[in-house]
């Protein structure tokens, strides 16, 4: 059974397909609901072009659900922190990583 997620962004057009770092949220039913995880995983526009792939639903953050899911296979979980400034933009301190 396929896993879902959802994760948050600027403008749909800040996520690309391929290989990125971001964070996502587990939709699964049961307690683990809404635990969020920093990944590096393999996105796909087209969620039935990647049989084998979860199910990555994106919002808008502001909350619009994009009507069309994407395929994530997550690659790697990484550490639940961003190194960085408290005040510094969670999306620079992505950048770091990689």
């Amino acid at each position: 059974m396929k896993r879902e997620y959802v994760t948050f962004v600027r403008k749909i057009s800040d996520l690309g397909e391929g290989k990125q770092t971001l964070f996502i949220k587990d939709l699964s039913p049961g307690p683990r609901k809404y635990d969020t995880k920093l990944v590096r995983a393999e996105l796909t526009r087209r969620a039935e072009s990647r049989p084998d792939g979860d199910i990555l639903w994106i919002r808008s953050e502001t909350g619009y659900l994009y009507p069309q899911p994407w395929a994530i296979s997550i690659l790697e979980e990484l550490p639940p922190h961003v190194p960085g400034q408290p005040w510094q933009d969670v999306f620079a301190s992505l950048k770091q990583l990689k």
